[in-house]
């Protein structure tokens, strides 16, 4: 089974799906982000 993203071109069902390492990283990442991001908020008197 054959998908075309759009500004893409035509990639077969398995690369579609990334692994659960690839996952777990990302998710890591944007956590880590987030949370600097908060602390690095000023604060509101």
């Amino acid at each position: 089974m054959n998908y075309a993203i759009a500004g893409g071109a035509v990639v077969g069902a398995a690369q579609l799906n990334e692994s659960l390492l690839d996952t777990i990283t990302r998710r890591l990442r944007t956590g880590w982000r987030n949370l600097i991001d908060t602390l690095n908020q000023r604060g509101q008197s």
